[in-house]
Formats: C-alpha cells, sequence, structure tokens
C-alpha cells in the first residue's frame, strides 16, 4: 500500500491555474505493459511474464529459481512515462530488494524493500522509455512472484480530496451470518466474504481538464480496466489500492461554477 517516489523526481505543474503538490491524488490507469512485451529471466512454465500483462490478480508470474531476477518491459512507446505499478506481489513478505532501471541501465528507482505485499507505485521523471527492468535480488532462495504490472503516465488530478472519502484500506466490508438463539442469546457469526469498497468523491473539475488531461479517456478506460490509486500520496503513502469500478460515474456540470463533479464508486484490493 505504499507510493515510493525517485529521488530525481521533478513536481511539474498540470496547469498553469492549478500547480499540482505531491499531496494530489494520482490515478495509475495508463498501461503499456503486453503480453509480448514484457519477458523475465526466470519463470515456471505454468506462471508465465506474459500474466504480468494481465490486470487479473489471479494470474501470476513466478520465478523458478532464486538469484537475480531480471522482468524486461519493452514499451513500444515513445510519449513521456512516469510510474511503475505492482499488485499481487511477494516482495514484502519474502523480504526482497529491488530496484527499477531504465534500458540503458540508468537508475529509475533505487533499490527498495518494502513493508508488506500490498499494491505498490513507483513514481519518477516523466521522459521517454524505450524499456525498463525491474531488478530483484533473491540472493537469498526466494522465488519472487507477481500477478500485475503496469508502466504508463500517471493522472494526476486537479483537486486534492478533503472530505468524503474512506481511504480504501480502511473500507472495509463484510458480508455476514449471526446465528442467535430462539431466547435471543448471541451464538457466533461466519464471516461469508469480505472484501474493500469505497467512494472517491470528485469535484471542482474544471471542463478543460477533464477534457483535455485524461479525465474523460480515464473513464472510459475503468470501465473494463482496473486501476491503481493513491488518494493523498504524501501525506499518506502507505494508503494505496489496486480498485476497480463497480458503479458508472455520471460526470455533471455543477452551479454556480458549471465545475464538473462525480462520485467513483470502487471496489479494491489493498
Amino acid at each position: 500500500m505504499s507510493l515510493v517516489i525517485s529521488q530525481n523526481f521533478v513536481l511539474t505543474d498540470a496547469t498553469p491555474e492549478f500547480p499540482v503538490t505531491l499531496d494530489h491524488p494520482v490515478i495509475g490507469w495508463h498501461n503499456v505493459v503486453t503480453p509480448s512485451g514484457v519477458i523475465a529471466n526466470s519463470a515456471d512454465p505454468a506462471f508465465p511474464a506474459a500474466n504480468l500483462a494481465n490486470p487479473a490478480t489471479h494470474l501470476d508470474w513466478r520465478a523458478d529459481a532464486s538469484g537475480l531476477q531480471y522482468v524486461n518491459v519493452t514499451t513500444g512507446y515513445i510519449d513521456k512515462l512516469d510510474y511503475v505499478g505492482i499488485a499481487g506481489h511477494n516482495f514484502g513478505s519474502e523480504q526482497i530488494p529491488f530496484s527499477i532501471l531504465d534500458s540503458l541501465g540508468n537508475t529509475l528507482v533505487e533499490e527498495v524493500l518494502l513493508r508488506d505485499d500490498s499494491p505498490v507505485m513507483f513514481r519518477f521523471r516523466a521522459q521517454s522509455l524505450a524499456g525498463l527492468t525491474l531488478v530483484l535480488n533473491a540472493i537469498n532462495g526466494q522465488l519472487p512472484r507477481a500477478a500485475v504490472l503496469y508502466v504508463g503516465k500517471l493522472l494526476v488530478l486537479e483537486r486534492k480530496i478533503y472530505v468524503g472519502h474512506t481511504p480504501l484500506t480502511q473500507a472495509r466490508r463484510h458480508n455476514v451470518q449471526n446465528g442467535r438463539s430462539e431466547s435471543g442469546k448471541f451464538l457466533g457469526r461466519i464471516v461469508l466474504g469480505a472484501w474493500r469498497e469505497t467512494v472517491i468523491p470528485l469535484s471542482l473539475l474544471s471542463p478543460a481538464w477533464y477534457r483535455d488531461h485524461g479525465g474523460d479517456e480515464f473513464l472510459a478506460v475503468a470501465a473494463e480496466t482496473p486501476f491503481f490509486f493513491g488518494w493523498r500520496p504524501e501525506s499518506y503513502p502507505y494508503e494505496i489500492g489496486y480498485c476497480w469500478t463497480i458503479e458508472d460515474p455520471m460526470p455533471v456540470p455543477t452551479g454556480p461554477s458549471n465545475r464538473i463533479a462525480f462520485d467513483l464508486k470502487v471496489g479494491g484490493i489493498v
């Protein structure tokens, strides 16, 4: 549930009117990873590296050997990229340090050791990348695995979120069956299911930002594809989720400013 910012990261403005801070919400929906564009130097035949290009978290890549592991991504993309998202991994529980390099061997993200296996985003200076490499230092017998790998350009929201949002890490939902005797005594309960679900309230978005900076494009893609989300990346870097939409959001201009507002209802994993 963390966001790691490279030491080489340079903050830029989203628009002249609304300068971005590190606490502006970020959405990692854009992804250039394809099944044919990702390879690893070690993979279990039943769990190939191509699974990393599938947004489903039940399909994963699994190394079949320990030692230094390399996951190489060929982007096939000439525009600027600035983030990597990973979900469904074991890098934290297995204590596997890793770094991210560009195709020339330059460091994009310094070596990091995650504290758990929750979704993570890595943010670095926006630049054109022909490819990049995850270098996993599994020299103590660990076998790395990961389910989802995104590489792309972050959508930085125009406005911060102040109220009306429960972070996905705290948004627990349960389907519970309670037992009760004829006299009303409590007999116990069975948890039939558990998940995370929350609402991301978005408001005061300028029509120009929504149309020109990827807001509408994001919603079109999110109808079918999950995304990474950090609501306050600087203040709460460990509250990152891998999310999917539950209902269709309807952006509506609201008075008196005619700025756009809508609620984004999502489920996700943390």
